[in-house]
This record gives structure tokens, sequence and C-alpha cells, in this order.
């Protein structure tokens, strides 16, 4: 796996936060824990209540209760909050990857680390991860926080039927955002229908970093300058409204929108994450195909990788236990592939791809898979705002792709958004 993916956090933390460990053995006696998670009968819900109920097969006295959580990660992490203020939090969350830096920093949590020493299987459970990838979860002082769980990358779907409609060839899918612009039209102007939808969030900026990034921008570079009106930015943020605008091929709605416009044939293309893989084969009425994201003429491609770890918070040393147990399974080879075979993540378990007793079969009869599987090559982490205040700055940038969509001036807005994540940030 490309080396980028593993150096999320190095280059923003300076200072650990501990908390503290359970110092039991393992729960003997009834405990029930809380699970929250962004996981929606859309998208991965299956998953979840099929991982709960085969866990407690396996620990029938640990009771697992999972609270789905509105809003995607900024959603649950408002909420977590909340909780925490009232002094009631989960024993364990999700917490997306471009929110690990606030979460260590800020969020009182039991660290995974702390088991190290109490857990004998402790090693073979870290060691368990594809190399490398449970440094997602550590800060720069090496100290395990969380352990990584979901991992998905951007896809391109597409309807090949549209595509022929519109005199497309569905086996020569875009390979480029300007081959993609042409293609949106061309199925806007022969079928009436929308020609693309690109996934958005009210919490996050996770597929934009995608595009941006990819012609050669970043929203924070190397030295953390704000680097969001800046040419390469500006450029993708005008491509993206031409689409909406110009061309009026791309629908200004909603993210449920778009998807339930796509799996009604009335969307030719949408670029969405590969955790929402297994729900489109299965609701799909029409020939549904995948491709690489698209890249800019001539640049490197730099993929944002999304997904989630899984951090503990609970208060209570037996329900600490008790999530740590749950985590093990969670990302164990049966719990990856519980996971990925419901929702069309990618896994984190070592090895498990290509273990004919889990996930082999699943890969070598599911073509699909292979669009999000080639793109790990360019993967780079999902870039966290830093700081107590990396939640509204996200909110900044919402605001101006919105804005952006909507008609207003790219440059002017993208400068006012700059002006205000000086004054969150410094």
């Amino acid at each position: 796996m490309k080396k980028a993916l593993l150096i999320l956090i190095g280059a923003f933390v300076s200072v650990s936060m501990f908390a503290a460990g359970a110092k039991e053995a393992p729960p003997t006696g009834p405990v029930t824990i809380e699970y929250w998670h962004i996981n929606s009968a859309t998208f991965g819900e299956k998953a979840v209540v099929n991982s709960v109920n085969r866990f407690q097969e396996l620990k029938p006295n640990i009771k697992v209760v999972h609270r789905f959580q509105q809003g995607s990660y900024g959603g649950l992490l408002q909420n977590l909050q909340t909780a925490m203020a009232a002094g009631n939090p989960p024993a364990m969350a999700q917490i997306g990857y471009n929110n690990l830096l606030f979460a260590m920093h800020e969020l009182p949590h039991t660290p995974i680390g702390n088991f190290s020493k109490e857990d004998p299987q402790y090693s073979a459970f870290i060691n368990g991860f594809i190399p490398g990838l449970a440094d997602l979860g550590k800060d720069a002082k090496g100290v395990q926080h969380a352990v990584p769980y979901a991992l998905s990358v951007p896809v391109l779907y597409y309807n090949a039927d549209l595509f022929k409609a519109a005199g497309l060839d569905p086996d020569k899918p875009p390979v480029t955002w300007e081959e993609l612009r042409k293609a949106a039209k061309q199925i806007r102007d022969r079928t009436g229908e929308y020609g693309v939808g690109l996934q958005i969030s009210t919490s996050n900026n996770w597929l934009p970093q995608t595009l941006i990034e990819s012609n050669g921008g970043r929203f924070l570079d190397e030295k953390g300058e704000i680097g969001v009106s800046r040419p390469e930015v500006v450029e993708a943020y005008a491509f993206w409204q031409q689409l909406a605008v110009v061309d009026k091929s791309l629908p200004v709605v909603t993210d449920a929108e778009q998807e339930q416009a796509f799996l009604a044939g009335r969307l030719g293309m949408y670029v969405k994450t590969s955790a929402s893989m297994a729900n489109f084969i299965r609701q799909a009425k029409f020939t549904l195909r995948t491709a690489v994201v698209p890249g800019w003429a001539g640049k490197q491609k730099r993929i944002a990788v999304g997904g989630n770890a899984l951090f503990i918070f609970g208060k209570d040393a037996a329900q600490q236990r008790a999530a740590y147990e749950f985590i093990k399974f969670l990302t164990s080879k049966e719990g990856q592939t519980i996971w990925v075979l419901d929702t069309g993540y990618l896994p984190v378990a070592a090895g498990v791809a290509d273990d004919p007793n889990y996930l082999k079969e699943y890969f070598d009869r599911n073509p699909l898979t292979k669009a999000a599987l080639a793109q790990l090559p360019h993967s780079v982490p999902w870039m966290p705002f830093p700081g107590p205040r990396g939640q509204q700055a996200e909110q900044v940038l919402i605001e101006a792709r919105e804005a952006i969509l909507g008609g207003a001036p790219v440059q002017p807005t993208l400068i006012t958004a700059t002006e205000r994540l000086k004054a969150l940030l410094r």
C-alpha cells in the first residue's frame, strides 16, 4: 500500500493525551456497551447488525447496543461532545480520519495501547493489520490511541445503459476530468438526464480534497499555510461550478438526492465512496459499472482515503475492556469479512483479501471492486484541520462550496474563505 497513506498523524501532532486505562481482566459478568456509528440502512447498517450478532455469539457476556448517528462523522462528533459534557459518553465510537487529531487532543478517551500490558494477544492484534496501517491511530510519540476500521476511496460509478443511450461507449469511461465533463454534457443533451454527481457532505470535504490535490492544490500545504485561494484550488472549484451552472449536467441537490437519482437511472455518473458499492450492486436496476476516478491531464493523482478509526470513550473500566474486545473482533479477519461483504469498504486486516476462508472469493467474483483496489497506489491521508476549531474550518469550506455551486464567483468566494480560515486557525 502506498506509504503516504500511513503518515496521517506526524506533521500536526506535538502533544499526546493519555487517559486512564483499564487494569482488569476481560469481563466475565454481563457488560453492556454502546457503539456509535454512521452506518444507515443504505450505508452499512446490515454489516453493523451482523457484526454485533456474531460477536455476541462469541462473547455472550458482552451486550453491544449500536446507535446510528445522523450527519456523518461531523454529526457523530457533535453528539459525542454533547454526551461527554453530560457525563454519559458511549463506550466506543467511529471517528472519521479527518477528525483523528481532534479526538486525540481534545476528547477524553482510553488509548488502545493501554491494553498492551494486560492482553497477551495485543501484539498479534496490532500486527494483524495490513503492515503499517495501524499507524493511522498513533500520535507523533507512537501512542496507539485508536485503530483503523473502515478504509475507502472514491470510485466512478456509471450507468452503462445511459452511456449507450447518449451515444457513449460504456467500455471507455472518462479518464480525465475534461473527458468526464464532455460525457456528462452529452448525457444531459441527448437523454435529458443529469450527467454526473460528485459526493458532498454537510460535515467534511473528503471528495473535494481528491479533486483539488490531484490538480496540484492543497487546503493546507506542508508548512501549514492555507492554500484555499491558490490557482489550482480555484481551477478545481471553477470546474465543479461549470458542471452545475454552465452545462447544467450536475444537479445542485443533497448527496442523498444524488444517490436516489443515480439508483433511479436519472444520473449517468456518480463519483462516490467505494463504501457504497454493496448497496449500489443490490439496488441498481441498470448495468452498473465502475472505473477509477478521473485525473487532471498531465498531473499526478492524489486520492484521499476515507473511513474511520475506533476509539474507546467509556468511563467504566469494565466497559473499556469490553469495548476493546469488540474492537478486536471488528478488525479481525472474520469481522472484516462481515464488514466488507455488506459495505464495499476495503479491508484493513492483513491477508484477508487473499484468504479463501474469508474474502478471496468475494474479490475474485466482483470485478467492480477492481476500480477501488487500483487506486490505493495513489492514496494520500484524509487531511484534518488541526486544533480545536478544525470542525469550524471544515464548515467554512462547505459554505464556500455551496455558494460556488449556487453561482457565486469562485475566486472572491475562496479569498473570503481563506481569510475566515486564517482567523480560525491562527
